[in-house]
């Protein structure tokens, strides 16, 4: 094995290692924050950390996800906003006497690139007011919607500039698309 093998797989040796710790460590910080001080908690909080933590480095997409900092800065108060919003009409639809439904799929055709920006964008799409992502194939989403009659693409294409802002992506729309 020459100099040049041995620099690359000690390089990414240690970067497994970091990924490996930085994911240990967030995902010990969550199961402390949802289970708490008690100490006994961790007897199943180890095993679990660790169990994730391998089938996040195993799944993670090979793509790098590279967030760009001014806009996780913008994201977060619009992906916040957005989240509140869903819930309050979850709940209105919930509570609400009459069936305030109009159910439907819809079909967005993505400009994000293929990664890790489109599967976050795909999975996020679910906490928009009244949807759900139901499918992914190639650049079309399949989309649920509770009721036909919500700003749907309006929010799906604010959401897609978003992810697109926080991952550095571009997603301008070619005529006729």
């Amino acid at each position: 094995m020459n100099n040049d093998s041995r620099s690359a797989t000690n390089h990414i040796s240690a970067t497994l290692v970091r990924r490996s710790l930085f994911r240990f460590a967030v995902f010990s910080f969550l199961w402390y924050v949802l289970a708490g001080s008690d100490n006994a908690s961790w007897i199943i909080g180890v095993p679990a950390v660790l169990l994730v933590t391998a089938l996040s480095l195993k799944l993670a997409s090979s793509s790098p996800l590279n967030i760009h900092l001014l806009g996780l800065l913008r994201f977060i108060p619009f992906f916040l906003h957005q989240s509140f919003r869903g819930g309050i009409d979850v709940m209105h639809r919930a509570l609400a006497f009459q069936q305030l439904l109009d159910p439907g799929l819809v079909f967005y055709k993505t400009l994000l690139p293929e990664g890790s920006a489109r599967i976050f964008f795909v999975n996020t799409i679910s906490l928009l007011p009244g949807t759900l992502s139901a499918e992914l194939q190639g650049n079309q989403i399949t989309i649920h919607t509770l009721d036909r009659g919500l700003a749907i693409w309006a929010n799906i294409q604010r959401l897609e500039y978003h992810v697109a802002v926080l991952m550095g992506c571009t997603t301008v729309r070619k005529e006729g698309s």
